[in-house]
């Protein structure tokens, strides 16, 4: 009974393994959108068997991360930027919250995590590492929930984040973003925090949130063809031919439509 349950633990981890694995290389483009994920690739990709492998498909395919394509195989799915702006909407409403909370409980301990979180990024800005800056990013916003008691609320936002954690990532890759000002903002955020000003904390977190779709015309200019291009409304874009005139649409509208139109607080 006890071999039996142990085994069973043993399968569960490498499914876990597994799926976390492929989750970070469709993220940060490992595995890019639109490209075939067969499963004797990933076997060999992650040292693992079949079974994890598959698994992990399988949960993967239910967050809309792959799609399978049948009798030709398993793809990476496109961007949903529609999925991304909600994920960015919802995290910026509830951080206003959370940091509230977190300016009331926040300790000299608290402090020195959030000082931690900006001190990775400082490195990993000097060292001109990307993926250690995103994660030191993330990072400091998850001390902020961490600090508030609310890192189940973070783990659920984590979990329907991956469109907006890979748009995030594109548009690091367009090296349009300044990193000091975002390491200064975090400077910000911390001082607010430690002189548990609520009001200041949720203005500045707010205002550093909307950053996230600040370069979205770049990003989208640049890739797109990693974007889902049914999400997309075209803008018009007018031409001649002979006597007439013609509308001659672009993939970009809807994305700068959904910004635009919406309430104030949709971005980062």
């Amino acid at each position: 009974m006890e071999e039996s349950m142990h085994v069973g633990e043993q399968e569960t981890s490498l499914q876990d393994q597994s799926y976390h694995t492929i989750r970070r290389k469709i993220v940060y483009l490992d595995y890019k959108p639109g490209e075939k994920l067969g499963v004797k690739q990933l076997c060999d990709d992650l040292d693992m068997g079949r079974t994890p492998v598959r698994e992990a498909l399988v949960r993967l395919a239910q967050e809309g991360l792959v799609r399978t394509v049948p009798q030709s195989g398993t793809y990476v799915s496109p961007i949903n930027l529609t999925l991304a702006e909600s994920a960015c909407y919802i995290r910026e409403h509830l951080e206003k919250q959370v940091i509230v909370e977190c300016c009331a409980r926040a300790t000299s301990a608290g402090i020195e995590q959030l000082d931690r979180a900006i001190v990775l990024q400082e490195k990993a800005m000097a060292e001109e590492d990307r993926i250690g800056f995103f994660l030191s990013d993330n990072l400091m916003h998850h001390m902020i929930f961490s600090i508030a008691c609310r890192s189940t609320v973070w783990s659920w936002l984590e979990e329907t984040n991956a469109d907006l954690e890979r748009f995030r990532w594109l548009r690091a890759a367009t090296q349009v973003l300044d990193n000091q000002d975002i390491v200064n903002e975090h400077k910000q955020i911390r001082r607010a925090i430690a002189g548990r000003d609520p009001i200041e904390a949720s203005f500045l977190v707010s205002k550093h949130l909307h950053m996230m779709f600040r370069n979205q015309t770049e990003v989208l200019d640049q890739f797109p063809e990693y974007f889902e291009t049914s999400k997309l409304r075209q803008p018009a874009k007018t031409t001649t031919k002979g006597t007439g005139t013609f509308v001659v649409v672009s993939p970009y509208k809807k994305a700068r439509l959904c910004h635009d139109d919406a309430e104030p607080g949709l971005g980062r």
